[in-house]
């Protein structure tokens, strides 16, 4: 046997062994093939004694204990087996800071002193050849950021879950993600409870031109303001309900709106402004990790199941390497982009210059190539015989690289404004012009609403026909999706594009969050917990602090931290203190919603307390959305849980959905694993 080649999953070997052929014996390690200890069992015996064998790392050292687990040792009986028959073994897993260190442990389980490392981003053909020819050393930087990761959050969770065993209940758990995203979603739901809503007017008439439009009214004149005061919106309110400081709007009473409207119906307005501009929407860049999960929610796909769809379509040589942060493409994928464009509408449809498009995270540790279609010549979705969710993400792959290379779509914009009497209205309206990238993302052109406008001219009068006036209220801060909180996790720098999924799993599975619809509601569980937290270990849910350590973690995999001064600065010096100063007394939370009411932890379980008494909270209740009458309910036992069915996340690869997407091909159709903590 002349190279072995060992990568992390089954199906990555079958594709790759097929592609490489003779000489070549391609095989599996699983995933990771070493890790810490997970239960005491694995703890070798030699270390047992230490007072810190339990965590599997010397805190005072960080020198980690690593174990075979059980369920990895036939695989590694097997893999050292072939490498004592090879030639030469290539360590071909990811490659990012994960797959890097498990090319590392295998090394060591392996007997191999000099390990050299295969990396590519695609499983192609020439891809793998490619890979071949460029084979590097193993990154001993890379290695030692995913050492400081797993030991980190080794530290957090064993020293942070046992202060919410003491004082939540159960067997929860914290870390040093998980936590900040919990957080972003509590802070979404407290706000939700302070919320106060505040009542405002839309006043709209139907102008009966032809064709007819809609205007709004947008100022009211009096005496004491000749020039006109805006009517106010939503965005004048604070969250309390009251007016913004500094904010002078006109607000209307209910019977100041019925009477506005009613001057308006039947009569004459006259044009005082048309301006019309040329507007531009440039295509989005194709996707790095944490956008293609926010689209999957378009197809009613969960984050996880885009992820398995994408580890699926990856191994399957369809897409390439889907965890990244970098929205770049090769310049063979921008030629390849620009072709599959203009084969699709013409020469036209391109820019006379690729475009290319800069990674936002100064720090993007898995920059190598945004998620785009496999190899130098790209299938369209009805080509390439998949079904399902794969067939669908591959769809948004495909498209949303092929539009990123072609023009802009431009439009008309047209702004008109009348004034009847005291009131002044305004519409607005766009005309597509020329489509552009839209030729390929239809659904993105039909998702907008925009009004055609007639022809108008300064001073010509037109006719006006009242519509009901509109009594309406602010809204509370929206819940976040899976999506909008991946969304804001990366904003805030928590996490990386191989936690994210992950993170929101465990989140679900935890029960601190759970969904409601689409929807991420925050149970009473998560709320006590990251109360807790903010209280006693603030560090592990700020923004700002996790940040910083994702960025530290970033430096070590650059060679410009060492791991030691990285784990000393945030654990010895930072968070071990913070712990052993921590309380462990019970949490309890005001429910700003329901004067006098409060949401306790108690050995028993979330209680509600209320009017002296203490209640147990069924765990059906999501406090945020509790009123006063269910709150009494509660206290007095007669409350029942409602008939409503929380919708559930389509798993990955099932068919069906209530959308559909097109196909650059022109076919309509409907609408696994290896995420890492």
């Amino acid at each position: 046997m002349a190279t072995l080649v060992i990568v992390e999953s089954p199906a990555k070997a079958r594709k790759i062994a097929g592609l490489l052929g003779a000489g070549f014996t391609v095989r599996a390690s699983l995933g990771h093939v070493r890790d810490l200890p997970g239960s005491k069992a694995e703890i070798p015996e030699r270390y047992r004694a230490e007072p810190w064998a339990n965590l599997g790392v010397n805190p005072d050292t960080f020198t980690p204990i690593y174990v075979v687990p059980a369920s990895k040792r036939a695989t590694v009986k097997e893999l050292q087996q072939l490498a004592s028959k090879a030639d030469r073994v290539l360590f071909a897993s990811d490659m990012d800071r994960e797959g890097e260190a498990i090319s590392y442990h295998l090394s060591r389980l392996l007997g191999v002193d000099q390990p050299v490392r295969m990396v590519f981003t695609e499983i192609t053909g020439d891809a793998l050849q490619a890979a071949l020819r460029a084979t590097r050393p193993l990154d001993l930087h890379l290695v030692a950021a995913q050492e400081a990761r797993r030991v980190i959050d080794r530290l957090v969770g064993y020293g942070v879950s046992p202060l919410l065993w003491g004082s939540v209940g159960g067997k929860l758990s914290a870390g040093r993600v998980q936590s900040a995203a919990l957080m972003l979603a509590a802070q979404r739901e407290m706000a939700r409870m302070r919320f106060t809503p505040a009542t405002f007017w839309s006043i709209r008439a139907d102008v009966l031109t032809r064709p007819k439009f809609t205007a709004a009214v947008t100022h009211v004149r009096s005496s004491e303001h000749p020039q006109g005061r805006p009517l106010a919106r939503a965005g004048d309110y604070t969250q309390d309900g009251v007016l913004k400081g500094g904010v002078q709007v006109l607000e209307m009473t209910d019977e100041q709106a019925r009477a506005l409207s009613a001057y308006l119906d039947g009569r004459e307005a006259t044009v005082t402004s048309v301006e019309v501009t040329e507007t531009r929407s440039r295509p989005a860049p194709p996707f790095i990790t944490s956008t293609l999960q926010q689209a999957g929610g378009r197809l009613n796909l969960s984050a996880k199941a885009v992820m398995d769809a994408a580890q699926r379509l990856y191994e399957g040589g369809f897409i390439t390497y889907m965890r990244t942060d970098s929205p770049a493409l090769s310049d063979e994928a921008l030629s390849e982009a620009r072709r599959e464009a203009t084969r699709l509408y013409g020469p036209a449809a391109v820019p006379p210059q690729p475009r290319q498009y800069a990674t936002r995270n100064r720090n993007a540790q898995e920059a190598h190539e945004a998620i785009r279609p496999a190899g130098t010549t790209w299938r369209a979705p009805d080509r390439v015989g998949l079904s399902g969710a794969d067939l669908e993400v591959y769809t948004l792959i495909y498209q949303r690289t092929v539009a990123s290379q072609m023009t802009d779509a431009v439009f008309d914009r047209t702004a008109v404004t009348l004034t009847c009497g005291a009131a002044t209205l305004g519409a607005q309206g766009r005309v597509l012009k020329e489509p552009g990238f839209l030729q390929l993302l239809q659904e993105e052109a039909g998702e907008q609403e925009d009004q055609r406008l007639p022809r108008l001219q300064p001073g010509q009068r037109v006719s006006l026909k009242a519509r009901p006036p509109e009594g309406k209220k602010t809204s509370a801060p929206t819940r976040f999706t899976e999506a909008t909180l991946v969304q804001a996790m990366e904003k805030a720098g928590i996490g990386r594009p191989s936690t994210y999924a992950q993170t929101l799993a465990t989140l679900q599975t935890r029960e601190y969050v759970r969904l409601t619809g689409r929807h991420l509601a925050v149970t009473a569980v998560g709320l006590l917990v990251a109360t807790y937290l903010a209280r006693q270990v603030p560090e592990v849910v700020q923004n700002d602090f996790t940040a910083t350590m994702e960025a530290g973690l970033d430096d070590v995999a650059a060679g410009e931290t060492p791991r030691m001064a990285y784990l000393t600065r945030f654990w010895t010096e930072g968070l071990s203190k913070t712990i052993r100063r921590a309380s462990r007394d019970a949490p309890s939370l005001p429910l700003p919603q329901l004067e006098g009411t409060r949401l306790r932890a108690t050995g028993s379980g979330p209680h509600l307390v209320r009017g002296g008494q203490s209640m147990p909270l069924p765990p059906a209740v999501i406090p945020a959305d509790l009123d006063g009458a269910q709150a009494d309910a509660i206290m007095q036992g007669t409350w029942t849980a409602q008939k409503i069915r929380p919708a559930r996340a389509r798993p990955a690869g099932e068919g069906g959905t209530t959308r559909k997407r097109r196909s650059a091909g022109g076919a309509a159709h409907p609408r696994k694993k290896n995420e890492r903590s």
